[in-house]
């Protein structure tokens, strides 16, 4: 086959490799352009060579989606790279590079914490802290000092307080905490001096409420705010193109009809959470081998889980 000349030597075997994953594992161009969030008709088009560009970009995607579905071949459904786990990654990567805060903040269900989680287990020197409403600012600091510094023996606050700085300083560690709305004025400002002494970078995640609480001018968090070198709007829902990615990766090599994935997204109503363990995990239990339909979803989604019919 002759390749257009802008198809590098490594897209041209990419290319290759990626038709044997697809015949191996029995998936068509439609299944896998969905769960690499491109346009079917451009990845059939790469896939002949006749696509007007550089394939570059969309070939990344199509790798990268591959990579995930074979890390996460046990998983109920597999984890996909959707716009909310992109800005999750791209919120650490700000705070860790530029060793300053990053806020970032979505509303529940649209998979925040399964994204910063993932963002955890593939970065060495990250430090995960589940912020709770019962932990004192003697508790933060008991608990990052087992977490970031192995000190979980005898000692004062102030002990266990410098060595985590002294564990921290001048390292590549990130600290993320999540559900950090429930945190006080002092845990925050606490956070704030290490970031300041140690000279690392910190992520705060959580809700909406996390903005209400620091992004006030003139509030009590005006240092943090000053530091705060990242800091997208509060994602409230998942995409359309997030959802079909889910649902995909859901159903794995089985063709997934448009008018199912618009259904299941109306139902989900946004919610990563509310599409992967109620939708999808129903239409899993409950279809008894029976064709995915739009009447098979209204079915489920009615029956199983008493949600309000679409029209």
């Amino acid at each position: 086959m002759q390749w257009p000349p802008y198809y590098t030597v490594a897209e041209v075997e990419l290319i290759g490799s990626i038709r044997i994953w697809m015949a191996d594992k029995g998936y068509t161009q439609a299944a896998l352009s969905r769960l690499a969030r491109i346009s079917a008709s451009a990845f059939n088009q790469i896939l002949k060579g006749v696509y007007a560009t550089s394939p570059s970009p969309l070939l990344k995607s199509v790798e990268s989606a591959i990579k995930h579905a074979e890390e996460t071949s046990s998983d109920v459904v597999p984890a996909v790279e959707t716009s909310v786990y992109k800005l999750a990654q791209a919120c650490c990567q700000s705070a860790r590079r530029n060793r300053n805060f990053a806020v970032f903040t979505a509303y529940v269900g649209t998979g925040k914490t399964f994204s910063i989680k993932s963002y955890v287990a593939k970065h060495p020197n990250t430090h995960l802290i589940e912020a709770t409403p019962t932990m004192t600012p003697q508790s933060l600091i008991k608990h990052l000092a087992s977490v970031v510094a192995g000190f979980s023996g005898k000692g004062s606050i102030d002990d266990k307080f410098r060595a985590v700085i002294d564990a921290l300083r001048n390292t590549d560690s990130l600290l993320i905490i999540d559900e950090a709305e429930t945190l006080t004025a002092h845990q925050l400002h606490t956070l704030r001096r290490i970031r300041d002494l140690a000279n690392v970078g910190i992520v705060l995640c959580g809700t909406e409420y996390l903005t209400g609480l620091i992004k006030p001018l003139h509030g009590q968090f005006d240092q943090i705010r000053s530091r705060t070198g990242f800091w997208p709007e509060t994602v409230k829902a998942i995409t359309e193109a997030d959802a079909a990615a889910l649902i995909q990766s859901g159903f794995g090599i089985e063709e997934v009809p448009d008018d199912v994935v618009t259904r299941l997204f109306a139902y989900s109503k946004g919610s990563a959470r509310m599409l992967v363990e109620g939708l999808i995990a129903a239409v899993q239990q409950f279809r008894k081998g029976n064709p995915l339909t739009v009447k098979l979803i209204d079915a489920v989604a009615n029956q199983a889980l008493c949600l309000q019919a679409i029209k």
